[in-house]
């Protein structure tokens, strides 16, 4: 059920950035979908990491490595097609948003997961200017190691006080700001860690208080709706974005847990295995069809054919997660995992 709603998820991210190339905005809040991942990663490391790190057969350090060999392959492969744009732009239309030095020295950073760490003048200076979505994993992994490091001492009652004042505290920046797209750029790097560190701490209280499963697996569709409906509603409301966030989402989790599967459905899977990949290099792939589109003069094509991109991107993730990444994490996986 949760790989369903995350596959979901990442393709409303897609039609958020459709508009990259032109295309008519369907998902005018698509962006909400990294709240979503957010609880959904704190869900999925507390049950599987949770009860290791407490116990100590787990240190944070090994954790720490086992989850940049999780998101590291993607990452650098995303950040390769981004800053090739970038460069190819640079070189054959002399001028780009980003200069050089912002391009090569922001690789540099982005390439440990780490932000840009300076301000640049570009018209949209974001954090990570190559692949933008990658800002979001430079949180996740912030706030997977400040989990794993307090974990013996965040019990219950202090995850609730963390999700209720940064709850507090994102619902304030959202209202200030009039949207919830925040942390991309350092003017909104405040409500970006509030929407991470709510968004996780709101999934490890769900693991906390998960359910048996007892709700019939036919409910997937509605709650499919659901997300899409939030992602796809025509208004721009800063209280709709708050209220999806801190009311809609955590109830939506909430009873996916809830949902009983019988068996293993291969489709739910394959959706689950390629929200990551499609996530990370959907922006490059948009991106290189603008300049394909520039350079053979077809910018103006009607605008309907580019929704042929979401098939195209789709299984371009389906076969990097098979013939990529699913492998280099499998070798990865067999080297042991040594303490620092």
């Amino acid at each position: 059920m949760l790989d369903a709603l995350r596959g979901f998820a990442a393709i409303g991210v897609l039609f958020f950035h459709l508009s990259i190339v032109g295309a008519p905005q369907l998902a005018p809040h698509g962006y909400l979908a990294v709240d979503f991942f957010f609880m959904l990663s704190g869900f999925v490391l507390s049950h599987s990491y949770a009860m290791r790190l407490q116990s100590g057969r787990l240190t944070v350090a090994k954790f720490l490595q086992i989850r940049m060999k999780r998101l590291l392959p993607l990452s650098l492969l995303g950040l390769l097609l981004g800053t090739g744009y970038f460069l190819l732009r640079l070189a054959f239309q002399k001028h780009s948003q980003y200069a050089l030095s912002d391009i090569l020295g922001g690789t540099a950073f982005n390439a440990a997961l780490l932000p840009k760490a300076w301000v640049s003048q570009a018209p949209t200076d974001t954090t990570f200017p190559t692949n933008t979505p990658m800002w979001s994993l430079s949180f996740e992994i912030a706030v997977n190691l400040l989990w794993a490091a307090l974990i013996l001492r965040v019990d219950t009652k202090c995850a609730w006080v963390i999700t209720a004042v940064t709850g507090g505290l994102l619902a304030l920046t959202i209202l200030k700001h009039g949207t919830a797209d925040l942390g991309a750029t350092w003017t909104t790097f405040f409500g970006g860690a509030v929407r991470t560190l709510f968004g996780f701490f709101t999934g490890v209280l769900v693991w906390h208080y998960r359910p048996k499963p007892f709700l019939p697996t036919l409910l997937l569709w509605p709650m499919i709706l659901l997300l899409a409906t939030v992602f796809c509603l025509p208004i721009r409301s800063s209280v709709f974005d708050a209220v999806s966030i801190v009311l809609i989402f955590p109830l939506l989790l909430y009873l996916s847990v809830a949902c009983h599967l019988q068996q293993k459905q291969r489709l739910l899977s394959v959706l689950g295995r390629l929200s990551y990949p499609l996530y990370i290099v959907h922006v490059p792939i948009l991106m290189t069809t603008v300049g394909l589109l520039k350079a053979t003069h077809l910018e103006q094509a009607p605008s309907c054919y580019l929704f042929a991109l979401v098939p195209i991107c789709i299984l371009l993730a389906i076969g990097l997660d098979k013939y990529y990444d699913s492998p280099i994490t499998s070798v990865l996986a067999k080297h042991r995992v040594r303490s620092l």
